[in-house]
């Protein structure tokens, strides 16, 4: 084969399949024969608008995706050609981070640069399907979120939004034996997949967030007040009125990660911060222990986490994939499977 079709994006609301030649393979290299390829949130925002930050006009890009080695080079000691692999993308390209949006999770090949064990490929198990390896890089989104409240093995959990970065935080916490973990959102068959995978819900278009918590974990009495008994949330939603409501409710010593992007600004009482000794942390991106984790997750099929898989697209329909996840009514995580 000397020519691969590719994913390659064009503008506002365009992606395009074009015909690529065969890159070489590097001594340090690895060529990766891909099977699927995840829209992210980020990739939708970027098409949808049109912009050129993170993916530029005329490349390849998509940065969740799993494969097959089909070919290494001499110095790649530690892979084997055969092997079903993950992708760390940010340390897939010697580019590093500011390209890895453009690593090419929807090209039917990818050269993987200096390729290393546990450093840019992470084998999985041959039971793996090539959904749930693709859902390797967003699962590690949310194992970096979720662990960065430091959730002890009894407390009481709540992650804010059901969509792709929430379930994989409620699954890791659960894969992890962190059983208490309570889902909120407002889309009755989003919590439902939250069920799937072993969380209990709380859908605020049916109860309040007060209510719904309370009937779950009960309360603690706060300076006269009860509030629901919460340790920690974890915000996966961006939803300014739900932070909002968290605030006024958090118990003291309580902790807050944010993983959602928040395209505004949202006012917090810092006198609710001090008097409670709320500690709030952000949570961006993963690290290595963070992929090792997952990767064990899925190897030992801890969760049903391919549950928050919704729709598979050829890549010939890749357009279609990109407008359906754009639409974002019944979808949660849209797959694009490069090999058809």
């Amino acid at each position: 084969m000397t020519n691969y079709q590719a994913g390659i994006y064009k503008g506002a609301n365009l992606v395009e399949v074009e015909e690529r030649s065969m890159p070489k393979v590097g001594p340090n290299d690895v060529l990766l024969r891909n099977l699927r390829g995840g829209i992210c949130g980020t990739d939708i925002n970027i098409v949808k608008y049109g912009s050129e930050m993170g993916i530029r006009f005329e490349q390849e890009f998509g940065h969740e995706f799993a494969g097959i080695i089909e070919a290494k080079g001499e110095n790649v000691a530690d892979l084997e050609v055969g092997m079903f692999v993950a992708v760390n993308p940010i340390t897939a390209k010697r580019a590093g981070r500011r390209y890895s949006l453009e690593a090419g999770g929807f090209s039917q090949y990818i050269i993987i640069e200096d390729a290393k064990k546990h450093h840019n490929l992470y084998p999985l198990n041959d039971d793996v399907s090539p959904e749930e390896g693709t859902l390797v890089e967003p699962m590690s989104v949310g194992c970096h979120g979720a662990f960065s409240v430091k959730p002890q093995t009894d407390e009481n959990i709540v992650i804010l939004g059901a969509g792709p970065i929430g379930l994989s935080a409620a699954a890791m916490l659960i894969g992890e034996g962190i059983t208490n973990v309570a889902v909120v959102d407002m889309v009755g068959w989003r919590l439902e997949k939250a069920k799937e995978i072993g969380a209990t819900v709380v859908d605020t278009s049916k109860v309040s967030l007060v209510e719904g918590l309370t009937d779950i974990f009960g309360t603690v009495n706060v300076y006269g007040v009860d509030v629901p008994n919460v340790d920690a949330f974890v915000d996966a939603a961006g939803a300014a009125p739900l932070f909002t409501q968290v605030m006024e409710i958090v118990k003291p010593n309580a902790r807050i990660a944010v993983i959602a992007v928040y395209k505004n600004e949202v006012p917090i009482s810092l006198a609710q911060v001090m008097s409670k000794e709320v500690q709030i942390v952000g949570a961006s991106g993963y690290t290595n222990e963070d992929i090792l984790k997952v990767i064990k997750h899925l190897n030992n099929k801890k969760t049903n986490i391919a549950t928050m898989v919704t729709q598979v697209y050829p890549l010939s329909e890749i357009q279609t994939a990109f407008d359906t996840a754009i639409a974002g009514k019944d979808s949660i995580k849209v797959i694009v499977d490069v090999t058809n």
